[in-house]
């Protein structure tokens, strides 16, 4: 393996360093990167505060983000390490708010590196470590974790959980998580801990959860039984017990996001939580959070282009959704990449009939799928491009004042997408 670079070498030749490590190696377990953490906490006597870990197969990212205001907004100091990121590789560990600074970054690096065992980390698994070592760098009282892949051999759960949120369970990661929604559910169930608060937030919710949380001992409330969701147009209702809240709709866009909020305000509420939080901050931080490329707005010479990281059937059926609470426009585009382990036949089908042409093109990735691929789950006249950069700009010469663009497939297709948009004047709606 090549050397580390220097101390003080900028933040990009760390990055281009750990890439060079293989970064799409997935290999889950607990064994290195708990002992790595070990040796860093046996030589720098490193503390962690109340953890909150958030899993499941969509809405993590949002959930973290709604976590994160409100619990900015009672004021602790708060640590969220999300992934993976849109455009710069610092918004996945964010400290009071913001995304830590490169130089905040290439010191946790450097500290890594000089650890025994570092070496043998995944791309993912370093990236955990070195969130947790900025972290504990700054005074900080709460850890807010999403899990990158499934929960019980995911990297943060090397930590345990004080409070503990299942968004929902859909069919993603076959390969390594299990063909049914039963086995992934047991999968993320991993992060639930005996005796620590603990919420399951799906719709749909499945038994294995329920059961591991029964047999662990873990206080669980599932939606449907230990909370109950409802929702008109200007607020939503969140029901415990003899108990009802009344609550703002979240500013992010969309009814998943009620959704997102009922698990999160119902974690912060439950009877076991350590954690004190009042109704202004709640409200707070329900209007406040942002969650950049989920069903993100921009207006660009009078078209509307949509952002989303919809990758998977269930985040495609919510983008649908979405799309038809908005105003229907002349035309709508689809400009569309994936990676190639998705479900990109069922996804196309699905979405086929609401857009007028297709704009296909290939991710900056290694796992992208192909064009061909791509060409072959749609029955429809659509524009192949190399890249998805220039399948967006076709589509953009296509289109005309009040058409709609719709950028969707993998956080691979909103990073581009998103840059091409910050550097031409487009703005946020």
């Amino acid at each position: 393996m090549n050397p580390a670079p220097a101390p003080k070498a900028p933040l990009a030749e760390w990055l281009s360093w750990l890439e060079a490590r293989n970064p799409t190696r997935i290999e889950l377990g607990l064994d290195r990167v708990a002992e790595v953490w070990r040796t860093l906490k046996q030589e720098g006597k490193l503390a962690v505060p109340k953890v909150i870990t958030v899993a499941g197969t969509n809405g993590k990212g949002s959930s973290v983000a709604l976590l994160e205001a409100i619990l900015l907004a009672e004021g602790y100091r708060v640590g969220a390490y999300t992934s993976p990121h849109i455009e710069r590789f610092n918004e996945r560990i964010r400290l009071m708010g913001a995304d830590i600074t490169d130089h905040q970054l290439v010191d946790a690096m450097h500290q890594l590196a000089a650890t025994e065992g570092s070496e043998a980390l995944t791309y993912y698994e370093w990236a955990t470590l070195a969130a947790f070592l900025a972290f504990c760098s700054v005074n900080l009282n709460i850890w807010i974790l999403e899990v990158g892949l499934g929960g019980r051999l995911d990297a943060v759960n090397i930590l345990d959980a004080d409070l503990a949120l299942i968004t929902n369970i859909g069919l993603d990661h076959q390969a390594y998580l299990g063909d049914t929604r039963s086995q992934i559910g047991y999968e993320k169930a991993g992060v639930l801990r005996a005796g620590r608060a603990a919420v399951y937030a799906d719709t749909d919710p499945v038994e294995s959860v329920i059961e591991h949380a029964r047999a662990i001992g873990c206080p669980l409330l599932v939606r449907g039984t230990g909370f109950m969701v409802e929702a008109d147009a200007t607020e939503w209702r969140l029901g415990q017990g003899n108990h009802t809240s009344y609550w703002p709709r979240p500013g992010m866009f969309g009814r998943a996001q009620v959704d997102n909020a009922a698990g999160v305000v119902a974690l912060l509420q439950h009877p076991e939580s350590p954690l004190g939080i009042s109704s202004s901050s709640i409200e707070e931080g329900l209007r406040s959070a942002k969650n950049p490329g989920r069903f993100e707005q921009w207006l660009h010479e009078g078209r509307l282009v949509i952002l989303d990281v919809a990758h998977n059937l269930e985040s495609v059926r919510v983008l649908l959704d979405n799309l038809h609470a908005v105003a229907t426009p002349s035309r709508r585009f689809a400009v569309f990449g994936a990676l190639d382990d998705k479900p990109i036949e069922a996804m196309a089908s699905l979405c086929r009939p609401e857009f007028d042409d297709w704009y296909l093109g290939r991710l900056d990735s290694v796992r992208s799928a192909s064009v061909a691929r791509l060409s072959s789950a749609l029955d429809h006249p659509l524009i192949r491009e190399t890249s998805i950069t220039s399948a967006y700009n076709a589509a953009f010469a296509r289109s005309t004042v009040g058409d709609q663009i719709i950028a969707f497939g993998s956080f691979y297709t909103v990073s581009a997408i998103r840059h091409v948009l910050s550097q031409s004047g487009a703005h946020l709606v």
